[in-house]
């Protein structure tokens, strides 16, 4: 794996990252053939991973899975693997180098198509214009559309990717979550003030939903037997309108769709399209917990299953992640403390509670913006938390997973009110339980978990949250289902006064960019526009009060849900 040219400085470290390689055409999956024996001979092998977050190795890993594909193209001649978004982000070899060691170590898998998922964006479109240019795979994505004055660096990205396997023709189109304008950063989709970008949010779905049969439309009037959708919309009611199990209600010609975002596993379920016919629908979890193999059969049965072990592993690509690992180990293997318990974001069946409820892990966060930035408040959002720590030895990597954007922390002065708005449209979605059945509830990475600060959240009370098309809070009508605020001051817990004035902490992405159509700070008066990191806020913190104290083995009544 090649470094050199672009230099990153962080901790006063100076690191080398990926060269950027120029696109490789598009070609496809099957094996050259005469005209007598283009055929569909075989099964067509679609293998697909989705929201790996960076987690190269863990669970089944990138080794282990390249040996799956490698060892099926062994034995048949149809294969191909695919990626549904969420790739770039989420860990250390992401973050340090702005996405561009797991795009080489995709081009390694040898990848041939991908889609956006919302984290893609995160760090802004210059940088993913750069990691395009580096994709030796195919990009596809249907449903953005640029309206600003400056480069639209999706024009030539196609709508569909269209394979050829013997004489079948498969399209692959790609669907990223509208989601994206408020789950990444909202200025990312901005110039001068005004949204330039557009997903196709609105309607019910409906929007996104037309904006994708006509894709379908013209994939199928080009020569495709079969249609397969890669969705980073995510498939539960906490996605929203535009998730895909409504795309698959309101469409019709998609065979099969393959979806990310959401993070749970479905190992093959079918759906009724507009038509009431039947459209497979599967998603592999997170983080490598499977990979999954969509299977075409020459009668055009598909069916599909999820490889979440096997018994071999490409030494090739393990080699480079290790390579990888020690570049960036080089850096972040300095310790900072140890640490005598576990501090966990998800419960025992491994939902993330620290989308739904207060966690010590957040709180300690979150105190460690208010004391270094000396602040009446500070808040961190749940989404933002990404890994949980276990006890140990604490070195700078293992807080680098936990907190892997490098987020910015601002300081701002707001009114009371805008505290008691701001707190309202972050426990919109929150519930009374935080699972069903295996999945999520009320789950929200805009969740906001405080310092300074304690309040009650009544989920007998409808949320009033007003949001636009892209998700953006417009108002609040109705009952109020945040109550009993309080503010720490002078050692007292104190009703929070709506006129008062207080200053608060916590990312630039939550104070100055609306981050997770959080609108209640807009106007506010800006202290400080973009300080010190998150990482960094919370390692000095640690360092200087010796370590992280046992009060955050568990929480202490921040907030209450009921």
């Amino acid at each position: 794996m090649k470094y050199i040219y672009k230099t990153l400085s962080i901790l006063g470290v100076t690191l080398l990252a990926a060269g950027c390689a120029q696109p490789a055409v598009s070609s496809s999956s099957a094996p050259q053939e005469t005209e007598e024996t283009k055929v569909q001979e075989d099964d067509i092998y679609i293998f697909f991973t989705s929201d790996t977050h960076c987690s190269v190795d863990e669970n089944l890993g990138f080794p282990a899975a390249k040996a799956v594909v490698d060892d099926t193209k062994a034995e048949h001649p149809y294969v191909s693997l695919v990626d549904l978004g969420d790739y770039i982000q989420g860990g250390t070899i992401g973050s340090l180098t702005f996405g561009l060691m797991p795009i080489e170590l995709m081009n390694d898998m040898n990848y041939d198509i991908a889609t956006l998922g919302n984290h893609e964006f995160d760090y802004g479109m210059p940088q993913l214009k750069q990691l395009i240019s580096m994709m030796d795979f195919d990009l596809t994505v249907c449903n953005i559309t640029y309206t600003g004055k400056n480069e639209d660096i999706f024009k030539d990205i196609p709508k569909y990717v269209m394979k050829e396997y013997g004489n079948t023709k498969v399209a692959f189109i790609g669907i990223t979550t509208p989601g994206s304008i408020t789950s990444s950063t909202p200025d990312n989709f901005q110039e001068d003030g005004e949204f330039v970008y557009d997903f196709g949010a609105g309607d019910g779905g409906k929007r996104l939903a037309g904006i994708v049969q006509k894709t379908v439309d013209e994939a199928r009037e080009a020569g495709a037997d079969y249609v397969v959708a890669l969705s980073h919309l995510g498939a539960t009611e906490e996605d929203g309108e535009n998730n895909s199990i409504n795309l698959i209600h309101n469409t019709t010609g998609i065979d099969a769709v393959l979806d990310g975002h959401a993070h749970i596993v479905i190992s093959g379920t079918e759906y009724p399209n507009a038509e009431g016919k039947d459209v497979l629908l599967a998603s592999v979890g997170t983080k490598m917990q499977n990979l999954g193999e969509l299977i075409i059969s020459p009668d055009g049965t598909f069916s599909s299953l999820l490889i979440s072990e096997y018994n071999r592993q490409d030494e090739e690509i393990a080699a480079k992640i290790a390579e990888a690992h020690d570049k960036i180990s080089a850096v972040l293997g300095e310790k900072v403390c140890d640490l005598a318990f576990d501090m966990p974001i998800t419960d025992e069946e491994g939902i993330r509670i620290v989308r739904t409820r207060e966690t010590g892990l957040a709180d300690l966060i979150a105190d460690s913006m208010r004391s270094q930035n000396g602040t009446d408040i500070a808040f961190v959002n749940g989404g933002g938390v990404r890994h949980a720590l276990s006890a140990g030895e604490i070195t700078m990597e293992r807080l680098f997973e936990v907190l892997p954007f490098q987020n910015t922390i601002g300081v701002c002065r707001v009114s009371g009110q805008q505290v008691i708005d701001l707190l309202e449209i972050a426990s919109a979605y929150t519930e009374s339980i935080t699972s069903f059945d295996g999945a999520p509830v009320g789950e929200s990475g805009g969740f906001l978990i405080p310092s300074g600060l304690r309040y009650t959240i009544n989920t007998s009370v409808p949320s009033g949250v007003q949001r636009d098309e892209n998700g953006m809070a417009t108002g609040i009508e109705g009952e109020r289902r945040v109550t009993d605020i309080t503010v720490l001051k002078d050692g007292e817990w104190v009703p929070i006064d709506p006129e008062a004035e207080y200053t608060v902490s916590s990312s630039s992405y939550i104070l100055f960019s609306n981050g997770d159509g959080n609108t209640a700070f807009s106007g506010a008066e800006v202290i400080i526009k973009e300080g010190k990191d998150d990482f960094n806020t919370l390692i000095d913190y640690i360092k200087e009060n010796g370590g992280i104290s046992e009060t955050y083995q568990t929480t202490d009544g921040r907030i209450t849900v009921k």
